[in-house]
């Protein structure tokens, strides 16, 4: 694509980044990142929310801290979306109270949570063996007018049970129900092009372009 004359744009660098965080390639994304400030592509906040989850999913939390100073640096203001990619990171690596800590710093930067933040931290924390907290964070949500999903609810329910803490269980109201998954399907490039805002005409990234196999780096 570089070879073409073709400068790859910030859309085309968080396409490969959010795809390469997908699969769990964190190394790989790491050298997408590191060849996107090469040529001189400026990140925009939705490239600085997946390298701050994809720091917070390998433990990285020192990183994490430097990408949002960057953030801020620049002028890019972190939202609820960034706190909550990595809120979700901790969650999936069973921190609990490093998502807790999170949500925390994410109050004193006055960035309102959403039910997305509650959930995942609720869970996270139920499965830390913290049901009280899980159960306060769900009142908190509840009186800030949020509707939590059903997930959220037995989490706090069933880890009160497992840890053998009290709740009032009736102060959570009834028992949401299951929500129905919605699936959507691109139907084709076209149409993804169009909701990324890239033009059909553009072409993919050549592999070797952005990223070297460390045995081809050793013999260079």
């Amino acid at each position: 694509m570089v070879e073409r004359g073709e400068k790859p744009t910030i859309i085309s660098y968080g396409a490969l980044l959010s795809a390469l965080e997908k699969g769990k390639l964190y190394d790989e994304a790491l050298q997408v990142w590191k060849h996107m400030m090469k040529v001189g592509v400026q990140p925009n906040l939705y490239a600085y929310t997946i390298m701050a989850s994809i720091y917070a999913v390998q433990g990285k939390f020192d990183n994490v801290d430097s990408v949002i100073q960057e953030m801020v640096t620049v002028g890019i203001e972190p939202t609820v979306v960034t706190f909550n990619a990595i809120i979700s990171s901790c969650a999936r690596n069973n921190l609990g109270s490093v998502a807790y800590e999170w949500f925390q710093r994410m109050k004193l930067q006055n960035i309102v949570p959403n039910e997305v933040t509650y959930e995942m931290l609720i869970e996270a924390l139920a499965n830390d063996g913290k049901p009280r907290l899980a159960y306060e964070l769900h009142l908190r949500a509840h009186n800030e007018g949020l509707v939590l999903s059903t997930r959220a609810y037995d989490a706090v329910v069933q880890s009160s049970q497992t840890y053998g803490a009290t709740i009032d269980i009736s102060s959570l109201g009834p028992r949401p129900p299951e929500r129905k998954k919605k699936v959507q399907i691109r139907k084709d490039l076209s149409e993804f092009c169009n909701l990324a805002g890239v033009p059909r005409r553009s072409k993919p990234f050549d592999r070797r372009e952005i990223y070297t196999p460390q045995k081809e780096e050793l013999h260079r």
